[in-house]
């Protein structure tokens, strides 16, 4: 299909409004000047940066949904007898899967729940278990930069999905990831798809770019080669309104290069004739459409595992006092 060279967005000035709610940022922040920003290399088409229409294909037989939440329960701070202070966080995860067989509805399996307290500086501080259950692994990292305990909380979560994407590979489950596919793409050639709802930087030329906006739910471009062994496309997933900006409901699929990119482009073809079918409504979820309906029941089951913020704050406060207490014994 011959791609427009523009569309109505790119000729005039338009307001949006983003589809996520507010609480989860923003959807788009691709910025033009960013030094990450890179132009990755179209392999398909010929080289040339195409539109592609969906094709009447079913979902696989055996396919489940991938994903994680995490929660920053307390900001913490250490003080030693010379007054220095470290920082860190109490924080908890989760991950699991949502199965979808041939037979039988949708189920929610392979469920996760850990707790953390995780200091900057190499320092490790054990808490007591808090009755209720509470109970946190003292965990470090060496670098002492303010963020650096929540960007470890967010790769512990992201280890403990790509566990579990590995055991349902080893199942024979086609596996959608919800997030990059930064910790399970180098070694693997079955059939697996990076979703990636949120856009932080341009990946193609310009010119290519500006099309992305321009497609019809199912619709995908070309394929194009990411660093680190991944191809990717853009796809959109569902319609988010007449008020919304042309990127909502744009989503970007990741396969592992490994695969081939023959394999590439018959996964990423299959997986846009029935991933629209999955898309979130509005009146359900902050961020339709882009957010899958099956990942959004997954992220509302973990939440609620997790538990409650006001009950979690209490025990890490409670264990806190305890700590101390036993501090001043010693």
């Amino acid at each position: 299909m011959a791609i427009p060279q523009t569309n109505d967005t790119g000729r005039r000035p338009f307001i949006g409004v983003e589809p996520f709610d507010a609480s989860y940022g923003a959807g788009f922040r691709a910025d033009e000047e960013d030094e990450h920003t890179v132009e990755c290399r179209v392999v398909e088409d010929g080289g040339h940066f195409r539109i592609h229409q969906p094709r009447d294909a079913g979902p696989p037989t055996r396919l489940c949904f991938v994903d994680g939440v995490r929660r920053t329960e307390a900001h913490l701070t250490r003080t030693n007898p010379k007054g220095e202070t470290i920082t860190g966080i109490a924080g908890a995860w989760g991950a699991g899967a949502v199965l979808i067989g041939q037979d039988g509805p949708a189920e929610i399996g392979h469920v996760e729940i850990r707790r953390a307290v995780i200091f900057s500086g190499g320092e490790q501080v054990r808490l007591h278990p808090h009755p209720g259950g509470w109970r946190w692994t003292a965990l470090s990292v060496d670098s002492e930069e303010p963020h650096a305990a929540s960007q470890h909380l967010q790769r512990l979560m992201r280890d403990t999905e790509a566990a579990i994407a590995d055991r349902l590979f080893a199942e024979g489950w086609l596996v959608v990831f919800d997030g990059p596919l930064h910790s399970i793409r180098r070694s693997r050639t079955t059939p697996v798809v990076g979703y990636v709802k949120t856009h932080h930087r341009r990946t193609l030329a310009v010119e290519h770019w500006q099309v992305v906006p321009g497609l019809l739910v199912g619709e995908r471009t070309s394929i194009f080669a990411m660093k680190d062994d991944r191809y990717a496309c853009y796809i959109r997933v569902g319609d988010p309104g007449p008020w919304a900006g042309p990127w909502a409901g744009i989503a970007r699929l990741e396969v592992p290069a490994s695969s081939g990119s023959a394999q590439a482009i018959a996964t990423v073809d299959r997986a846009a004739s029935w991933l629209p079918t999955f898309a979130s409504a509005p009146h359900r979820d902050a961020r339709a459409p882009v957010n899958l309906a099956p990942v959004a029941r997954l992220e509302q089951h973990l939440h609620h595992l997790i538990g409650d913020s006001r009950l979690a704050l209490r025990a890490v406060r409670e264990a806190v006092m305890q700590h101390n207490r036993d501090e001043e014994v010693v």
